[in-house]
């Protein structure tokens, strides 16, 4: 059929279609990439932003600087964002200077803290001349504060999970379909109205809970960051066998030090992994299957998951569990509902927090009396009263000075800080992580703000938030929070994560007696030492200066100190005492704890504590421990509330804080063959970050893994 148009139309909309579909092309590659900007002799590429709207943890930012030039050198300074705008609490620019060599390419990495950012485009100053053309970059929404709320889980306990829900990071290998089979774990199935898991991360959906959000980065496990910090926004970490092995010896040892810090990384096909990594696995008899089998690695203060197989449809719904637990216990240190008061009454820094109430009402009062009357007065005597024009602004400005001098000198010049931690001192590898919290306080505001390390993760809780401040970033020396981060005489208080090389141990050597004989080299004085040998026996020691050499005896195991009180349930228990002091747990017993939501597993030991009366049920599996205590009349049984017992636990906690007091109290619980703990009067594995300070206190605890005994 021929067209009724003119053929010199046709040929016009054909014109048209094409240029259409040439925009829409261009238009896709603008936003699936970035765009690139040249500066005469350089040249700045951004290659990753933060794409998930993730809420702890740091989020990285990084750029190709390259210098076309044969040979000048260049210095350049990145700022982002380049324009800022914002309310409340946010960070108003972040900025990192490099020196580019003639013919080279730097890669550049900008960390934003938890704290939101708002702002376009990223800024270059080239040799200190800032260019008027700036980088387009996408600034994400990372670092809001979400609420948490209880889920049960299959093992009985009752996780806080966000309601953004949590963040995985996968490598470009994993199959989602596959991985998202299990998601209705928790929250139920996919309703028909939402999308299929083929295409990636689930969408809100009125109808259900989002169980996770999938995100990838876009570019193979070879360019993944090379600082733990660029994993630390994440809630779990699922890559292949294949793509660990890809990764460069950087990138891995980044991925294994965000674990130790207390991650999750889930590993399918992964029948041989680093050396380096140190792997020993778990007792984990209920995980195994005919069709799929997992093994539990104990990583710091993260885990690490195996599966020997590709396919995520082999696991069963315990095995699943098992790793949808594993992302949950992640993101409960970042929940922030159980947070209440001012700073300095939930994490002390200064013995007391106070406006010096009376001595301003006599100095208000003395003000009144002096500019009112007694300036009147004398003037009316003098016939000068035309002198009050000025002797009040003058008599005012007096008082105002008077009272800023009172309210300075009251307080005095000090500078306050208070750390507490505990770090895992590996000695064999030489590796330390570190979790805790610190907090400063100053009269005045430091013109010189914070210094911390590149590897140091720190998280302002909302009490420190409650300043509108915009704060700014630097990374050209180190970590250095310039301004906003502190306001004078009011507390700021940081979570803190971190990961290093450190070379501080303990030297272990036998003596002749029953005893063994140990070198306090820590670096600070131990309060109190509890060491493991290999054969488990516990030895304990105290007051060791550093540097000196002493002696451990034997520690006694028996311990009658009462738990805090968490009265479960009671109920007749003659044969139940018996089967407890044989170091068996009876069907009865198991059925009543699963009637209040507590599970135990099948990897199980029962310490009798004091036969017939007091037993200690240790879950090797969940990490739970349960002291179990028999009446006078021995007539009735009472079970107190769980206790963690594994590092993980006091991670995955309510309250670092809390649980590090319960790893000193109960040391015998968390101690292995081959390791020690050791309570210090000082903090050497977290940096000051404040100069000149005049108070300073706290301690830090230190779990140590021997080399050797």
């Amino acid at each position: 059929m021929r067209s009724l148009l003119p053929e010199s139309t046709i040929r016009y909309f054909h014109l048209r279609a094409i240029f259409f579909l040439v925009f829409v092309w261009m238009g896709c590659a603008v936003v699936s990439g970035f765009a690139q900007v040249d500066y005469e002799d350089i040249t700045v590429s951004p290659e990753l932003h933060p794409s998930a709207n993730t809420f702890h943890g740091y989020a990285e930012y990084r750029i190709a600087v390259s210098n076309r030039s044969p040979e000048k050198t260049h210095q350049v300074t990145l700022m982002l964002p380049e324009s800022s705008y914002g309310y409340e609490t946010y960070i108003r620019k972040m900025t990192r200077s490099v020196v580019v060599a003639p013919s080279t390419t730097v890669r550049v990495s900008l960390f934003q803290p938890p704290v939101q950012m708002h702002g376009s485009s990223l800024g270059v100053a080239i040799d200190g001349k800032m260019q008027e053309e700036k980088v387009p970059l996408s600034i994400s929404d990372h670092g809001r504060q979400v609420r948490l709320h209880r889920i049960p889980t299959p093992s009985g306990m009752h996780l806080s999970v966000t309601n953004l829900s949590p963040r995985v990071l996968i490598s470009r290998d994993v199959n989602t379909a596959e991985l998202h089979t299990h998601a209705d774990i928790f929250f139920g199935p996919l309703s028909s109205s939402s999308p299929s898991p083929s295409t990636g991360p689930f969408p809100s959906s009125s109808s259900r809970q989002v169980p996770y959000e999938i995100v990838d980065l876009g570019f193979p496990v070879s360019s993944w960051s090379t600082n733990w910090l660029g994993f630390s926004s994440f809630d779990g970490v699922v890559v292949t066998g294949d793509a660990i092995r890809r990764m460069p010896p950087e990138v891995q040892f980044a991925l294994w030090r965000y674990v130790e810090c207390g991650g999750s990384l889930f590993v399918l096909g992964g029948r041989e992994l680093p050396e380096r990594w140190g792997l020993k696995a778990l007792p984990n008899s209920e995980l195994s299957t005919p069709a799929a089998e997992l093994t539990l690695y104990d990583a710091g203060f993260g885990e690490c998951i195996v599966s020997p197989q590709m396919d995520t449809t082999a696991l069963n719904y315990d095995q699943w569990s098992q790793v949808m637990e594993s992302w949950l216990r992640t993101a409960i240190p970042w929940r922030w509902e159980g947070l209440s008061g001012e700073v300095n009454n939930v994490f002390p820094v200064v013995d007391s927090l106070g406006i010096p109430v009376r001595g301003l009402y006599f100095l208000m009062l003395l003000f009144a009396l002096i500019v009112g009357p007694v300036n009147l007065v004398v003037l009316s005597r003098k016939k000068r009263r035309i002198w009050m024009l000025w002797t009040t602004p003058v008599i005012s400005l007096a008082t105002c000075l008077a009272v800023f001098a009172y309210a300075t000198f009251s307080e005095g010049w000090k500078r306050h800080i208070r750390t507490e931690g505990l770090t895992i001192l590996d000695e064999k590898t030489h590796r330390a992580t570190t979790i805790g919290r610190t907090a400063f306080y100053s009269a005045l505001i430091p013109s010189e703000g914070l210094h911390f390390g590149y590897e140091t993760e720190l998280t302002p809780t909302p009490q420190s938030m409650t300043t509108n401040t915009a704060r700014t970033v630097d990374w050209t020396q180190d970590q250095h929070l310039a301004t906003g981060w502190i306001t004078a005489r009011v507390p700021s208080d940081f979570m803190v994560r971190k990961s290093e090389v450190r070379r501080e141990r303990i030297t272990v050597r036998r003596g002749t007696d029953a005893g063994l004989r140990i070198v306090n080299g820590l670096g600070a004085d131990i309060s109190k030492l509890w060491l493991a040998d290999k054969g488990g026996t516990i030895y304990f020691g105290d007051d060791i200066s550093a540097g000196e050499e002493a002696k451990l005896i034997p520690f006694e195991m028996v311990r009658l100190e009462n738990p805090d009180e968490n009265l479960l349930f009671e109920m007749s228990s003659a044969s139940t005492y018996q089967a407890l002091d044989k170091g068996d747990v009876p069907d009865a017993l198991r059925y009543v704890m699963a009637t209040h939501d507590l599970q135990l597993s099948s990897d199980l030991t029962v310490a009798i504590k004091q036969p017939g009366y007091h037993w200690r049920i240790v879950d090797l599996r969940w990490g739970h421990t349960y002291d179990i205590k028999g009446d006078e009349d021995g007539e009735a049984l009472k079970i107190y509330g769980e206790q963690l017992s594994n590092l993980r636990g006091i991670f995955a906690s309510d309250d670092w804080l809390k649980a590090i007091e319960h790893l000193k109290t109960e040391p015998e619980e968390y101690l292995r063959p081959g390791c020690y703990i050791a309570t210090l009067e000082t903090s050497p594995f977290i940096e000051k970050g404040l100069q000149k300070v005049t108070e300073e206190r706290g301690s830090s605890t230190v779990y140590g893994i021997l080399t050797e005994e």
